[in-house]
């Protein structure tokens, strides 16, 4: 995964089974719109709240090396992972692409016929102009 504008910030505190974070951090990631296919940034916010042991137990999934480094990393990675939208949209009222002519509905309207209707529904359509 690949992070612009990562920033973040973090508070360690030092209890007596480790240390514990409490950090909040944001970054972009590369995405491309479901409806109208544009590339844009993705904001992503992670907030992290988690005990690193030390010493470490065998059972303990996340621990303070014994060089006295915390590896954030690998949590983050997952919580960013988690925190991107199946669906990526470029903005909210994003109006997609034309299915005829492919013409990108957020720069203006194409020239599509608008009355081209399913022939199945042609009937329908009669009942409406009565």
């Amino acid at each position: 995964m690949d992070l612009a504008n990562f920033r973040g910030q973090a508070r360690l505190t030092r209890t007596s089974q480790g240390v514990y974070l409490q950090g909040r951090f944001t970054g972009e990631q590369p995405a491309e719109c479901v409806r109208c296919l544009t590339d844009f940034n993705q904001p992503l916010k992670a907030q992290l709240d988690q005990l690193y042991e030390f010493p470490p137990t065998p059972s303990a999934e996340f621990v303070v090396a014994e060089t006295g480094f915390l590896d954030l990393a690998p949590f983050l990675r997952e919580e960013f992972m988690l925190a991107a939208p199946m669906r990526p949209l470029c903005r909210p009222d994003c109006k997609g692409l034309c299915p005829n002519c492919g013409q990108n509905w957020n720069e203006g309207p194409c020239d599509c016929d608008k009355d081209d209707i399913n022939p199945q529904f042609a009937e329908l359509k009669k009942l409406l102009e009565k």
